[in-house]
């Protein structure tokens, strides 16, 4: 897939509000754009859209390759009488960026209105005040309405989600910034992989798949893996990008343009006590894809994080998984970043990396 048609393809993503539990709009979205390159291709029963590409060899292991649709936001938990909106974190919401952003809230009939999270103007905030960052108790939405009935009359309700408003800017050097770009990437590589398996035909069955609940529970790749019931498989999320002032030589070596970013082992210790291990086998063959097509592979091993891998790799006996992707800086703010050229590096060592899996691929840890 060309860079223009890739960045075209990430931003559409970009600007789909896909809060986790609320991704219908998404997936719908994706199954789409997969039938353009397979005839297989189902929402499951809790929201997955997995698209099979048929291989060759029946005894080689079936391949899941994933990228989450949902992202991080808000669920609305009461609104007051003069119409402001009061909110509730769903997933890691940075609290001290919040104040002033933009923010699109949703109704109970899929409509998306703008507003804004209020701030106290400058001039007025107290010497304590600014320098300390509100609470997301103390914080409410303002979308212009002047009275509770008038938020109803949109059919805005408790419940309902909150997503940051949408926002795509192109930077210099091939590199873009806006909301939630580390789910869009990984779905754009799953489109990016899709239009290389329609011409070349994988020896292993592949099933690429755009999962819910990432940011919530960590846990529809599990229930998508019912449905698709794979060997293997890959999370598309790449690891954070530790090159900025605040992190260099401190978190990893990990940098945007110096290659696809692997996680070799995370961990989540706080009451989740999980995480995932890379499967030697499978770093193994992506090491030889990666040497093979020239392109750099990041290492970065973390503490207090996991994805769905954490829970998928528990599944029927046991499921080899990998996590990999295209560096970022500044997740889970209203304005994430990515070099673009990172994010077409990851969709090419995906498609090679599937070229070179067959039915000789050994499943066990060792």
């Amino acid at each position: 897939m060309e860079l223009m048609n890739l960045k075209k393809k990430l931003k559409e993503y970009m600007a789909i509000p896909r809060v986790s539990g609320y991704e219908k709009e998404m997936a719908y979205a994706l199954k789409k754009d997969l039938l353009e390159y397979t005839d297989d291709v189902y929402i499951d029963k809790i929201g997955n859209c997995i698209a099979t590409f048929e291989g060759s060899e029946k005894d080689a292991p079936v391949l899941m390759i994933f990228a989450h649709m949902d992202t991080i936001g808000f669920v609305i938990k009461r609104i007051d009488s003069d119409g402001f909106i009061f909110v509730d974190r769903v997933g890691g919401v940075p609290e001290k960026v919040m104040t002033g952003t933009a923010v699109r809230v949703g109704s109970e009939d899929g409509k998306y209105y703008n507003g804004i999270f209020g701030t106290r103007a400058y001039h007025i905030m107290s010497s304590e005040e600014k320098a300390k960052a509100d609470s997301l108790n103390d914080l409410f939405i303002d979308i212009g309405a002047g009275s509770d009935q008038e938020v109803f009359d949109l059919g805005i309700q408790v419940g309902c989600p909150v997503a940051y408003g949408e926002a795509y800017y192109d930077l210099i050097n091939d590199r873009v910034s806006g909301s939630y770009i580390d789910a869009a990437a990984g779905m754009s590589n799953l489109i990016q992989v899709a239009e290389y398996l329609k011409d070349h035909k994988p020896k292993a069955t592949v099933r690429l798949v755009g999962t819910v609940w990432e940011e919530y529970s960590a846990r529809g790749a599990m229930m998508a893996n019912r449905s698709a019931k794979c060997d293997m498989a890959i999370s598309i999320l790449g690891p954070g990008a530790a090159d900025t002032p605040d992190q260099k030589g401190k978190v990893s070596n990990v940098k945007m343009n110096d290659g696809v970013g692997v996680t070799m082992f995370n961990f989540h210790g706080k009451g989740t006590l999980n995480g995932n291990i890379i499967h030697k086998g499978m770093f193994e063959l992506l090491k030889k894809a990666a040497e093979e097509k020239g392109i750099r592979i990041q290492r970065q091993a973390a503490r207090g994080a996991l994805s769905d891998t954490a829970y998928l790799a528990l599944e029927n006996d046991g499921i080899p998984c990998m996590d990999l992707g295209t560096p970022d800086r500044y997740s889970h703010s209203p304005l994430e970043l990515i070099d673009t050229k990172d994010l077409k590096q990851t969709g090419e060592l995906l498609c090679h990396f599937i070229d070179l899996l067959d039915k000789d691929f050994d499943l066990n840890r060792y």
